[in-house]
């Protein structure tokens, strides 16, 4: 209406109304065969500067089966008097869900003769949605929201801020509140030539082994700026050390003629141990702080090899800080590694001190990187046994599971 007022065109987008959406996530239809055929939406919280109420109590309290009160927790205790006194059974079905939709989402359900009190024991405070009806009583039947396995908890997302979006929907899908604050930030070398000199050698390399989705990204654009692409590996065997490295190689039209049945620099040495590797020249375009497990496991293989920095690894300090507050505050509970460095970056936020960190529980995709946790004092609780963004969430998932 401002907008019209003041000839400012606009649009209207619509939407899912809060009277409908925030009971569906409560398990809560408004209608429902045998029980409502008919609701209404009404305001909880009438604008004070009116003389006088415009809703009508007595026609109100029995002639809809389902009524949905928006903004109404502060005048819960007029809402029920009301309806009370103008007919609707005092044994009538209540809910009052707090941040309906959201991983905070917390629902209290009631009659309209104790619901004030139940909601004054747990603290509710705005926002939120009442409904005042029998389809109240579907809740035990059809809640689903608020009984995923992850429903309410805080997760930290140490990812790369590029990487983070996989991580956080499997971990939304389960109800938990993902909180992106990357640790690390991945960045284009600053001098590619050593790089291109392999590239441009490629016919002297036998392997090619891509130990993150991270090193096939830098590889394949520099092969680009290049002018080359994937023919450029004719002949090569190349390697992936997991599915989600394989899958980038993949959708670059390579696929990998190896990936270790477990998903680490480890994994990559105990599978090739069964190839003929010896003489054998092998690439690995890597992270420029990559440590040298895999480079001399195949060089005590007989391979030689030649690491060379395809991106670098930086820290991200606005995102730590935020981070490092939030833990201070005991607002995580669950702090999620991905890398050594994303462990070695966010301790370093606090000085060798850790404390805060392990006021959560830390949760690592792989051994590796619980090892570095570890070493820099963290109290490691979860550990995935697959070493991929879908193993690290169930184990979150099982330890859960567990501690109930």
């Amino acid at each position: 209406q401002a907008l019209a007022d003041n000839g400012i065109p606009f649009q209207i987008i619509p939407g899912v109304t809060t009277a409908v959406a925030v009971p569906a996530y409560a398990g809560i239809p408004v209608t429902h065969r045998g029980l409502a055929s008919s609701f209404a939406v009404i305001t909880g919280h009438e604008d004070p500067t009116k003389g006088r109420s415009s809703i009508n109590w007595a026609k109100l309290a029995t002639a809809v089966d389902t009524l949905v009160f928006l903004m109404g927790v502060k005048n819960l205790p007029e809402i029920v008097a009301r309806l009370i006194e103008h007919g609707r059974p005092p044994d009538t079905q209540v809910a009052v869900i707090k941040e309906g939709t959201r991983p905070e989402q917390e629902t209290v359900v009631g009659h309209l003769n104790n619901i004030v009190a139940k909601v004054e024991k747990h603290q509710l405070t705005p926002p939120a949605v009442i409904v005042v009806g029998e389809v109240v009583r579907l809740r035990d039947k059809l809640r689903w929201f608020d009984n995923l396995p992850l429903f309410g908890q805080r997760i930290l997302v140490t990812r790369a801020r590029h990487q983070a979006g996989i991580l956080s929907q499997l971990l939304m899908e389960r109800g938990a509140q993902p909180i992106e604050l990357p640790a690390i930030d991945i960045r284009a070398i600053d001098d590619t030539q050593e790089l291109d000199r392999a590239i441009g050698n490629l016919a002297a390399y036998h392997w090619l082994v891509f130990t993150s989705t991270n090193g096939v990204e830098a590889f394949f654009k520099r092969l680009a700026v290049l002018n080359l692409d994937s023919r450029a590996l004719y002949g090569r065997q190349v390697g992936a050390i997991g599915p989600a490295t394989a899958q980038a190689l993949a959708l670059r039209g390579i696929m990998p003629d190896y990936v270790p049945e477990t998903y680490s620099g480890e994994g990559i040495l105990a599978g090739l141990k069964s190839y003929p590797v010896r003489g054998k020249r092998f690439l690995l375009p890597r992270a420029d702080i990559a440590d040298e497990e895999l480079t001399r496991g195949l060089s005590e293989l007989g391979a030689e090899v030649h690491e060379i920095a395809a991106y670098r690894t930086v820290t991200e300090p606005a995102a730590i800080a935020q981070a490092r507050r939030m833990l201070l505050a005991g607002e995580i509970q669950v702090t999620t590694f991905t890398s050594p460095s994303a462990v070695t970056n966010l301790v370093a936020a606090f000085q060798g001190a850790p404390t805060a960190i392990n006021s959560s529980q830390v949760a690592c995709i792989g051994p590796k990187t619980a090892g570095s946790a570890a070493k820099a004092g963290l109290k490691v609780a979860i550990v995935a046994r697959e070493y991929t963004m879908s193993g690290l969430v169930a184990a979150i998932e099982e330890y859960f599971a567990r501690e109930r």
